[in-house]
């Protein structure tokens, strides 16, 4: 179990939003309005440079056994997106260009954000005088499940603002445990990070 969380951890440190749609979730079902919204905005996010800061935690009151210090700290995540290049902040503080192809990481977005189910486009949020469309969302594999909330700007249709709650896999002692990744987007200026 903890070596496929940490998997998942990872991806999203690496890619943000990106890195949860790629996690190879049936694709070609987002068949309503709702999930079009939600499948839109990700995918627009895979071709618009971005700067993404967030949190990577475990449910405090059941955190992974034998490492419940990750509960008590949640994770630090860090992301520029160029357009071209991705580069995640290091724990030392240091950025590194983590060197993926883009191409092939926006082809699997595509695919794997057209998976979301059991979607619905909740009331419109207006935060500091911008409106944001709201929608949630789920997906399954045989081992975990995954479900979303994103706020879109509806000037701009980017990411504002997305929590995704991972549940699973079954642990050896028998329990469901929960990751929680929350992340917030900025989109001025973004430029390739100046080395440390």
């Amino acid at each position: 179990m903890r070596g496929k969380t940490v998997m998942w951890a990872k991806l999203a440190l690496i890619f943000g939003a990106l890195g949860f749609l790629g996690f190879g979730l049936t694709p070609a079902r987002a068949v309503d309005a709702a999930c079009h919204g939600l499948a839109d905005a990700m995918v627009k996010n895979s071709k618009t440079p971005y700067h993404s800061v967030g949190t990577i935690s475990f449910d405090p009151k059941d955190p992974p056994a034998g490492d419940a210090t990750i509960a008590r700290k949640p994770i630090s995540t860090e992301t520029i997106f160029t357009g071209s290049q991705v580069f995640v902040k290091l724990p030392t503080g240091q950025w590194k260009d983590v060197h993926a192809s883009i191409p092939d990481l926006q082809q699997r977005v595509e695919s794997s954000a057209q998976s979301f189910i059991d979607c619905q486009q909740l009331a419109d949020e207006t935060i500091s005088g911008s409106k944001f469309a709201v929608y949630t969302g789920a997906d399954k594999t045989d081992t975990i499940n995954v479900t979303t909330k994103i706020w879109v700007a509806v000037n701009t249709g980017t990411l504002a603002h997305t929590e995704t709650t991972i549940a699973g896999p079954t642990a050896p002692d028998g329990k469901i445990r929960h990751q929680i990744i929350s992340l917030r987007y900025d989109y001025a200026d973004i430029k390739a990070p100046v080395p440390n």
